[in-house]
């Protein structure tokens, strides 16, 4: 024991002690020292594994949340490993207006247990081993999700029938019926009147005369002029161009070449003349060139006249004692497309109910022209004032105009073989009726002439180009 004092032993016999009794006391002292030296170093050794047996511990508790205490007992020491505790499932329902989405979706989170275990055996041969076990169990659960996605359509179908204009439904059969088809002799009109029993009359300025129909009737009968005899007689009509019959069933009718307005009092057959004095015009106010159209006002007090070689509009007083001299109200007598001017008048339209306004189709002008009563010039209101053509804004030679209690205009758009609608306040017209190209099946026209409505609306039409008249039924 080098690393020992000796040690004395009091005691009043000093002399040293026998070698067995030493011996023996050597032996004790020695197992005394090794006891306390093994417990010196075993004591830090063991403190240091139970500090990295919690350190390890306390790792997985970091590690892993929501955790539940599970008792391990090593030696005489109790210890509480962590056990993660597994995640509440979630579900998520998202709803929307037009699809419903259903969503279940479970997770089990890894569960991870970790389990320290540590042996200590000593032996008086001061060896110490030490044995640490670790045990890790995993378990991994793959999530599932179930989604279900409910989708509802609803089909909803609208018929609309949508006019040309905001005013309405404002829509024809494209396919026109033949009116008196089996007429004898067959009908034909350069322009047509409808009174408010829905009887028509037609003027052939072909064949000199004016027929009537009535309303449900399959024949017409004449009524002014002699069938196929044109002359200037007084029962006679020289290609007659317009027709306007009263409540009181007189007759009015344009005729043309002979220059003058003839008046058939209801039942008669000779005529009185009321404006011009059958001869050429030349510029006189009690005289008429070639007149294509007129229009009365309700009253029959005034009659206008679109004199159309004359380059003027005409104004007449009916039951005039004064003579037949009618006044110059509109146009300069000459030809032109300025606002003041007309340009080969060939109709006019007095508006109701006001009567202060004449629509006024320019033939030679290819445009229509809107002029209220007292004014010095007009305002065009459709085609292009001097130029012809087939676009959707154009008109070639126009010979008829109406307008509707809603302000769309109808045109008679002649040598482009069709019927325009110009919607109020709109210069781009749509063709109603035709293609705009000359035939004679029944949606195409050849060279109308005029048109006119019935209390339905449907429309009739001067087909005179076929020699014919159509009718198209409103929609």
């Amino acid at each position: 024991m080098s690393n020992f004092d000796a040690v004395a032993v009091k005691g009043e016999d000093q002399s040293p002690l026998p070698i067995k009794e030493s011996t023996e006391m050597s032996t004790v002292l020695l197992k005394t020292s090794c006891i306390h030296t093994k417990k010196k170093i075993l004591l830090p050794l063991f403190i240091l594994i139970i500090a990295s047996a919690i350190t390890a511990t306390l790792i997985i508790v970091f590690k892993n949340r929501n955790v539940e205490k599970t008792t391990l007992t090593i030696g005489n020491i109790t210890m509480e490993p962590l056990v993660t505790k597994p995640a509440e499932p979630s579900t998520t329902i998202t709803t929307t207006t037009t699809t419903t989405t259903s969503t279940t979706s479970t997770t089990t989170t890894t569960s991870t247990t970790t389990t320290t275990s540590t042996t200590t055996t000593t032996s008086t041969t001061t060896t110490t081993s030490t044995t640490t076990t670790t045990s890790t169990t995993t378990t991994t659960s793959t999530t599932t999700t179930t989604s279900t996605t409910s989708t509802t359509t609803t089909t909803s179908t609208t018929t609309t029938k949508k006019g040309p204009c905001s005013s309405g439904d404002l829509r024809w059969n494209t396919t026109g019926i033949t009116v008196g088809i089996n007429s004898s002799p067959k009908l034909s009109c350069s322009r047509l009147f409808i009174d408010s029993n829905d009887t028509l009359y037609g003027v052939d300025n072909t064949k000199a005369y004016v027929w009537k129909l009535s309303k449900n009737d399959a024949n017409a009968i004449d009524i002014a002029g002699l069938y196929e005899l044109e002359g200037h007689s007084i029962s006679q009509l020289n290609y007659p161009e317009d027709v306007y019959v009263n409540r009181y069933g007189d007759i009015y009718v344009v005729d043309t070449n002979n220059h003058r307005i003839q008046k058939f009092v209801n039942g008669k057959t000779e005529g009185v003349t009321i404006a011009g004095q059958g001869v050429t015009g030349n510029g006189s106010s009690d005289l008429l060139l070639y007149p294509r159209d007129f229009a009365f006002d309700s009253t029959e007090t005034f009659m206008y006249v679109a004199d159309r070689s004359m380059n003027r509009i005409l104004r007449f007083l009916i039951n005039s004692t004064v003579g037949k001299s009618g006044t110059v109200v509109f146009g300069n007598e000459q030809d032109g497309n300025q606002k003041h001017q007309v340009n080969g008048p060939w109709s006019i339209y007095l508006l109701p109910p006001m009567e202060n306004t004449l629509f006024i189709a320019n033939h030679d002008g290819h445009s229509i022209m809107r002029w209220s009563i007292g004014e010095i010039s007009g305002t065009f209101v459709a085609g292009k004032p001097g130029f012809a053509c087939s676009d959707s804004d154009c008109l070639h030679d126009p010979t008829d105009v109406l307008v509707d209690d809603h302000s769309n205009i109808y045109v008679v758009d002649s040598l482009n073989h069709r019927i325009q609608m110009f919607c109020q306040n709109n210069k781009d017209g749509e063709t109603i009726i035709g293609n705009g190209i000359r035939g004679n099946n029944s949606t195409q026209l050849s060279e109308p002439r005029g048109i006119a409505f019935d209390s339905a609306m449907n429309m009739y039409v001067c087909d005179t180009g076929n020699y014919r008249v159509q009718k198209f039924l409103k929609l």
